[in-house]
């Protein structure tokens, strides 16, 4: 089966043109989707291909020219969705249990207007977004969420999501390289 890149090419356009000039926020992404590329090993070369999409668009929605709402999964959710990527677009609106964040800022609803996909595919962009730093370094979930906490403070609200989220984070990360290592694919940080 020949892997359709139309939607990864997209992505990497977007992502690129609206995110590079954010600095950081570009070399994280680009890290995701590093580890998003690896850890599609384990999908067909449909999944595999909007995994690697996903990745490059998780964090799109922090690019001000889309600002909606100032929540960036909702935000990059809305752009996604007006292309006509509504599977895109819901697992970057549910990206890293980012239900937590929508209830402290009031966008559950909001929130809502995104089917919500639980799946080996949904695990696995958690698991490529919470293993990589802010700047685009494979690390593992306790030193990301340790800098995540060291750049917000503890009374911002993205630290109080954070610190809710953590255990339902943590579980993703682990059904992925549980099914990482029963593909013979071993992830080189804990």
């Amino acid at each position: 089966m020949k892997l359709d890149v139309r939607p990864v090419t997209w992505a990497a356009e977007c992502a690129e043109s609206l995110l590079a000039p954010r600095g950081d926020r570009w070399l994280h992404v680009q890290g995701v989707v590093e580890r998003a590329r690896w850890v599609g090993q384990m999908f067909d070369d449909g999944d595999r291909c909007d995994l690697i999409a996903a990745a490059y668009l998780h964090d799109i929605g922090y690019a001000p020219s889309l600002k909606k709402t100032g929540f960036h999964p909702l935000d990059g959710a809305y752009y996604i969705r007006s292309f006509g990527f509504d599977r895109l677009a819901s697992l970057v609106a549910h990206h890293s249990e980012s239900h937590f964040e929508a209830c402290l800022r009031g966008y559950e609803s909001e929130l809502d207007e995104f089917p919500r996909e639980r799946s080996a595919m949904a695990d696995a962009l958690t698991y490529c977004d919470m293993t990589t730093n802010a700047i685009g370094v494979h690390v593992s979930l306790k030193e990301r969420a340790a800098d995540v906490f060291r750049r917000y403070g503890d009374a911002d609200v993205v630290s109080q999501a954070l610190r809710q989220s953590l255990p339902y984070v943590a579980l993703a990360v682990a059904r992925t390289r549980r099914r990482l290592r029963q593909r013979g694919l071993v992830a080189e940080v804990s």
